[in-house]
């Protein structure tokens, strides 16, 4: 007879194997993808629906965190079926993720891993902390405004008055210095 207690100790599998070093993708690991997009896009709680393969917010819904998510889900199924259960007894599956003001500084996060069976019986992680360790990389492609405002600050606006004017429009926006000087 299938026992739920038995399924108790999934959600720690999950979120271990998601971020072991197994679950490697192009320039980094499943934490070193999240920290980066997060960081970019300026993202402090992540939302990771295992069952449905989808990333909260939508800006995050990258391959890099996606990919890796069908072998998750097949851990799921052999875990239940192991266990007695249907392979869908599992109906929701999540990391929720959240990155803290306190610790961007030393790439740490945390993550808490929640199951739900289709008799309403809630599964948890512990919450766990996850640190990225690769060397920071670009996640997305800049923007055509964010390039020229790289190539305009990246120049020595003292020799051009039209291209220090220009930089300095565009960093106004930003609220980035330009020169040594806070525009505004």
């Amino acid at each position: 007879m299938a026992k739920k207690k038995n399924l108790n100790g999934l959600p720690n599998n999950l979120k271990q194997q998601y971020f072991s070093t197994l679950f490697y993708y192009d320039k980094g690991y499943m934490a070193d993808w999240i920290w980066n997009a997060a960081k970019e896009k300026n993202v402090s709680d992540i939302q990771i629906d295992i069952i449905n393969q989808t990333v909260t917010p939508k800006d995050l819904q990258i391959r890099p965190l996606t990919a890796q998510l069908i072998y998750l889900q097949q851990t799921i199924k052999k875990e239940l079926t192991n266990n007695g259960f249907a392979e869908d007894f599992i109906v929701k599956a999540k990391f929720e993720i959240y990155i803290s003001p306190e610790n961007r500084n030393q790439k740490i996060f945390s993550v808490l891993t929640t199951l739900e069976d289709r008799d309403g019986k809630i599964y948890r992680s512990k919450p766990f902390a996850e640190m990225s360790y690769e060397k920071d990389f670009q996640v997305f492609k800049p923007t055509l405004s964010e390039k020229l405002k790289n190539i305009l600050l990246s120049s020595e606006p003292y020799r051009c008055p039209r291209l220090r004017e220009a930089a300095t429009t565009l960093s106004a926006s930003s609220g980035q210095r330009v020169g040594g000087q806070r525009d505004g």
